[in-house]
């Protein structure tokens, strides 16, 4: 069945055949391969994904804080998740490991991480007192979820998009992502400024909600060999001792242990500061949602133009270059946001963050695939969840109480000198140096 019949025949039992059919018609004309086919459905549900991105999760600690969380609980809303997400990586690497159909288990699995969201929309409706807690437990608990998705569907990225294709693919997609949450977070800044607080919060959670869950439709069209699962049992008769020396042979990739103690000094400095933006921008700026939603908009912008610029680059470059560039230039964010005295600068504060943001992320995600052996991605995937995990769980404690000790600001510095280690970092060990 052609891509053509399975998404008329969707959309004539849905009753929009007339206003979609110049569209149809394309889509029948335009045959295409299962590589771009696969590409096409992934871009779309990574577009439906920005009413996500822009909507709970860029306003939940926002949420939060007006409902009056502490500095601590603030950094929970981040810490707890990530320690989660490190509890679970391994076994949850192992567990993908040993599942074929990867496409459907992500799904699978996307119910309950998508189901968190609707939670938390829902929650004002029947808790006053203790809501805080609440909701930082059920984003707590959205990690286990988390994952198991980090797993699955970073193997089946690998499979979606061929190597070659990666930094053009990769950086389109991401740009129509950015592109579409600047656009969600304009309106849902816009939203939260004119209805009555909290229902205002849960009308766009509940938008998130939706999005997530239509993309879920596309993401399962999409059609990729299954995954070989490790062949005997050999492992289980071991005892836990040697299962585990097993386990760390498997994983003495050199070129995998350097990418990990470069990424964990980039990821010390992004995260360092994390919980402390917010309460920044409300409590030292007595930012508007109004405002907070046009800086997440500014940085979305930058950053879909990152993608391109950086795309281009890394296509003719490499990968190492950007990166360095591009993890000093991060590092300015901090330090710019530390010298901002009014709610009107963040927009053009957060267009550094954009710009160079992208080009982390073409470089950072390339380059895991290719020093992560294919046979065993799912299980090197989830080592580098532990590890980010531990790093995103340790670092906004880190910065919350230094920021006690010593002031917000000075640990906005102390976040930014942090990027200049890791580049050196990037450019000493040789770090995606093609």
């Amino acid at each position: 069945m052609s891509l053509y019949d399975e998404v008329y025949g969707q959309v004539r039992l849905s009753g929009l055949t007339r206003p979609l059919g110049p569209y149809l018609r394309w889509l029948r004309v335009r045959q295409l391969s299962v590589e771009d086919r696969n590409i096409l459905l992934f871009t779309v549900d990574t577009a439906l994904q920005g009413l996500m991105m822009g909507g709970v999760f860029s306003f939940i600690s926002v949420f939060v804080v007006r409902l009056g969380a502490s500095k601590l609980m603030t950094s929970l809303l981040t810490s707890l998740p990530a320690i989660v997400l490190a509890l679970c990586s391994i076994p949850a690497g192992q567990f993908v490991q040993r599942r074929r159909n990867l496409v459907r288990l992500t799904n699978t699995i996307r119910i309950f991480h998508r189901g968190s969201i609707l939670l938390v929309a829902l929650l004002p409706f029947f808790l006053d007192k203790g809501l805080i807690e609440v909701i930082v437990v059920v984003w707590a608990a959205k990690s286990v979820a988390s994952a198991l998705l980090e797993a699955s569907w970073m193997a089946v990225v690998a499979e979606v998009i061929p190597p070659a294709r990666r930094p053009s693919v990769n950086g389109a997609r991401w740009a129509i992502l950015s592109l579409v949450t600047a656009g969600a977070v304009a309106v849902f800044g816009y939203v939260l400024d004119r209805m009555p607080f909290p229902l205002s919060y849960q009308v766009v959670f509940l938008a998130s909600f939706v999005g997530g869950v239509s993309g879920m439709f596309f993401y399962g069209q999409m059609q990729i060999p299954d995954n070989a699962p490790p062949e005997g049992d050999a492992a289980k008769r071991m005892s836990p001792g040697r299962r585990l020396r097993a386990y760390l042979r498997t994983l003495n990739v050199p070129a995998f242990v350097r990418y990990e103690v470069t990424t964990t000094v980039l990821r010390i400095g992004l995260n360092l500061p994390t919980a402390l933006y917010t309460i920044y921008w409300i409590r030292h700026l007595d930012a508007s949602d109004l405002w907070i939603g046009w800086q997440a908009t500014a940085g979305k912008l930058a950053l879909i133009v990152g993608y391109f610029v950086w795309g281009r680059i890394v296509s003719r470059k490499g990968h190492h270059l950007p990166l360095l560039i591009c993890t000093v230039g991060v590092g300015l964010y901090p330090v710019l946001t530390s010298l901002v005295t009014a709610q009107t600068w963040l927009p053009l504060v957060a267009i550094t963050w954009g710009f160079f943001i992208a080009g982390i992320d073409l470089s950072v995600f390339d380059t895991l695939l290719a020093v992560c052996p294919a046979e065993r991605r799912p299980t090197f995937f989830s080592v580098n969840t532990l590890l980010s995990s531990l790093t995103i769980f340790l670092a906004p404690m880190l910065g919350s109480l230094l920021a006690d000790w010593i002031d917000i600001r000075p640990v906005f510095w102390i976040a930014g000198g942090t990027q200049v280690v890791a580049a050196l970092l990037f450019w000493r060990l040789k770090i995606a140096v093609d």
